[in-house]
Formats: C-alpha cells, structure tokens, sequence
C-alpha cells in the first residue's frame, strides 16, 4: 500500500475542512487610535473612543497601563509594572514555533515599542540537533527523550515490526511526553487543517492559548502555538511578520486583562531559513544507488528513510551507513553535511572533507581526517575542549556547538536515532512527497547550520544572560520549575 493511498482519507477530510476554522478570535484591536507623546492608546471596546493606554519612558520601556473609564480622555486608574513582584504574579510562558533569533531582532528593531517595551532583551538560543520540534521542545521542558526525532520513525523492537508511526495514535488523542506538560497544545486534527489554512487557525490558537492561561490552575502556564510554523514556510518573511503582529495583540489582551500584573517568557524552538525551498527525492537517490526502501530492514542493502514534512534535515536507518553516506554525497550535492558513527565517534563529513569527534573525560575533540567540513580553523581543530567551552567559543559559528550537538544526537537524543544523518543546504528539502501539492515552501528547518539552529528567548520577568542552550531556558526565566503533567499518556 502507498503512502498517497493511505494518506488519501486524511486528505480528502482535509480538504472538506477547509473552510472550517472553529474559535474565537482574539478581541484586542489590530492598531492604536494615536499616539499622545509617550503614551499608545487603544480603543478595546471598538466604541471610537479611545480608553487604554501604554505609558513609555523616553527609552522605549513600557512603565505602566492606563485605563480611561469614563471615556473623558484622561487615564481613571494607572498600574505601574515596577509595583509587582515578578516572583509572585503569574508567569505565562508562550512556546511559539519557528521565529529564528535574526529574524525577529530586525523586526524588533523596525517595530515601535509597544508591548515589546517590557521585555528584556531577547537572547539567542541554540536548539540541539536535529532542529525538529520535538527534539528542542523535550530539551527546554525537560522531557524524556522522545523515540525518534519525529512521528514516524524505525523502532527495531518487535512489537513495533520495522516503524513505529505515532500519527494513528496523535490523531486519537495522544500527546508526546514535551506536550503533556502544556496547557495549552492544539490537537494533531486542527493542526492537520491550521497547515492548510494557517492565517485563520493562528488567531484560533493564540485565543485558545489565551483562554487556557485564563483557565490555569498553576502560577506558571505553558502554551504552544503551532500554527507559526506554518505561516513561515508557507508565507516566508511576511507569515512571520503577520505572526509577530498576533503575538503583539496577544500579549497585549493579556497585559490589558491582568492590569500588567503578569510576567511572560515568550522563546521558540528552532530557527527558519526564509529561503525558497526546491523538494529532493532523497529515495529516489537511494534506490539509483542501490539500496531498496523499506518499512523493515531485512536484508543488507535495505533501508528506512526517516523525514517529516519538507525538513533540511533526514536520516537513514541502516547497516551500512559508510556506504549510504558515500552513496548521498555522490548522488546529492545539495548535501550540507552528513554524519555517521564509528565506534563511539561520530563522523561529519560533506565536500569540504571529513572530521572525527571524540569524547574523553568529558572533553570533545573536533579530530580532522581530510580536510574541515565544519570549516572551524587550526584553532578549534584536534583541541579537546569542554561543552561550555565549545559552546562560547561557536555560539555564534556557521554551525554553533556542533561537536556537542552532534554528539548528542548519536549518543541518546532520541531513543532511535538514525545511523545517518543528512542536512541539505538552504533552499532545498526533503520530505513527504504529497505535501509539496499542499505548500510550496518558502522557508524551513532541520539542519545544523546558524539559521536553522538559533531560536531565542525574550522575558519581562528578569535580564537573561545568553546565549543558552535550549536545555538551560526554563531555569534561566523560572528556576525550580517542576514540570506538571497536565495529561496523561501511553506509548
């Protein structure tokens, strides 16, 4: 059986749902009325009459919120943000998907100050790698390791027979053990059709989210928005702009509702590469190899080729790794990097050449063989160094902290890591086949490299030092936190 044939009832519901975005919308206007020297007014009641201001000190910060209830033009009641104690208000987290870190700090800088006014500066964040959604989001919740890096994914254990394809039993309700610790998470059903019509669902979702942290019991409410990832490969740099401006209006319904006594962390996973994407049938490759695509590796020349989406990223699962390695760099040139294990080492290698990493006392080398395929220079090669020290020293490289990341992807990321892993250069993809009828992407994600991996975090609640690693987000804005486990769930 194909996968279009068993994709196609998925489909054809889809397609009937098109039209369908049930929710509420949010209710906060699009714009101010006027700006009146430091202050921003609104008019939240649609009556013409403006009644909510934002008050800015000369230096952009926003300092506090006046409402005019008698509509008279001069403020009746005045919250002055600095008379909360952060640590004793609710804290709101939104977890947004896709927003890069240089993206939004241009857009930052473009914008007025408005609620923006209140965060700290943001800081960079570096997702582990793959770059995929469920992998960062385990690592900032601090979640198990999910058993692949997406839904379905090879799982040699019996009772999984080959493939173990979690999309049966998201469909039914199931949530990954990251999203068990959300509030607020849309079902893989709405996600499913926000993909096909993402600018109505994003309004449903920040609603959702909304009416969620309304609903909370806890001081500290975690809320996903999945929709945004959606605007941005199917809109590139104008479907973020436009869910920018949703996240403005959401954040300022919610500091207009609380009277400003909130605190929020607003952080994304990954970053996104705003580039025309081309789609590269990486089985076909294979099979001009070959190799044979399989659901079940059986034989020495089968393989399992594990993608999601259209992702700069994919992986192989089979027993000859050094061969489909060889194979992909000769029939794929868009390759940006590919990596293997040898023994305990991982291997990365692409046409710039090859390098070992080795681990010793906790301290990696990034080894050279042939070449610098990360093209790190004499001064990061063949010098053992620690994680932090990798980390500070290439934060802000072509491909920051690949040694430890890459590491880490072979060494227990996930519970069923490919044996090979590719990234393709920015403007090219791989993935299910079916979905370019559906989106002709204009940006994506997945890979190794600066612009897929630096997500960022912005808080009101305190100055953040970064950047971070994604693992080291929730204690940088919430220390202590302890995750609640909102639903539950069974593999």
């Amino acid at each position: 059986m194909t996968r279009l044939t068993l994709l196609l009832p998925v489909l054809v519901g889809l397609a009937l749902c098109m039209g369908c975005v049930p929710g509420d919308r949010l209710h906060f206007p699009d714009a101010p009325t006027h700006t009146q020297g430091f202050e921003t007014w609104y008019d939240t009641n649609r009556d013409d009459t403006p009644d909510f201001a934002l008050a800015h000190n000369d230096e952009g910060r926003l300092e506090s919120l006046a409402y005019d209830d008698d509509r008279d033009g001069q403020p009746d009641r005045l919250y002055r943000l600095a008379d909360y104690d952060p640590d004793e208000v609710p804290h709101l987290i939104v977890l947004i998907d896709s927003i890069p870190y240089d993206a939004l700090m241009r857009s930052l800088a473009q914008r007025p100050p408005s609620v923006w006014g209140a965060f700290h500066r943001p800081v960079k964040v570096i997702a582990p790698y793959p770059s995929m959604s469920a992998v960062c989001f385990s690592d900032i919740l601090h979640a198990p390791p999910m058993p692949g890096a997406i839904n379905k994914h090879y799982d040699p254990r019996p009772q999984h027979n080959g493939v173990n394809n979690l999309i049966n039993k998201r469909l039914g309700g199931y949530r990954n053990p990251w999203q068990q610790r959300l509030h607020y998470n849309i079902d893989y059903s709405d996600n499913s059709s926000a993909w096909l019509k993402p600018r109505p669902w994003l309004g449903v979702e920040f609603e959702r989210a909304r009416q969620a942290f309304d609903a909370s019991p806890d001081r500290t409410t975690i809320v996903y928005i999945a929709t945004a990832s959606a605007m941005i490969m199917k809109y590139g740099q104008p479907g973020l702009d436009e869910t920018l401006n949703e996240l403005e209006r959401f954040l300022l319904q919610v500091m207009y509702e609380r009277k400003g006594a909130v605190q929020i962390t607003v952080m994304s996973d990954h970053g996104h590469n705003l580039a025309e994407t081309a789609w590269i049938d990486v089985e076909e490759k294979l099979e001009q190899a070959g190799f044979r695509i399989t659901d079940k590796l059986k034989q020495a020349d089968d393989v399992f080729v594990e993608m999601d989406g259209l992702m700069t990223w994919f992986g192989v699962h089979t027993s000859q790794p050094e061969a489909v390695s060889e194979a992909l760099l000769a029939e794929v040139p868009e390759i940006e990097t590919i990596a293997t294990m040898d023994g305990p080492d991982v291997v990365v290698r692409n046409v710039g050449g090859t390098a070992r990493i080795t681990m010793a006392d906790q301290r990696l080398t990034y080894a050279l063989q042939d070449g610098d395929p990360l093209d790190y220079g004499s001064e990061l090669s063949n010098v053992p160094l620690s994680r932090d020290e990798w980390f500070e020293r290439t934060a802000d490289h072509l491909f920051p902290d690949a040694p430890a990341r890459l590491w880490d992807a072979f060494h227990g990321q996930t519970r069923n890591n490919p044996q090979v892993m590719v990234t393709l250069r920015d403007g090219y993809c791989a993935g299910i086949e079916w979905f370019t009828w559906v989106i002709d992407p204009l940006s994506t994600h997945g890979g190794l490299n600066q612009v897929n991996s630096a997500a960022f975090l912005m808080t009101t609640k305190r100055p953040v030092e970064g950047p971070l690693r994604a693992a080291e987000t929730m204690d940088a804005v919430e220390p202590g936190w302890v995750p609640p486990i909102v639903s539950p769930a069974s593999e």
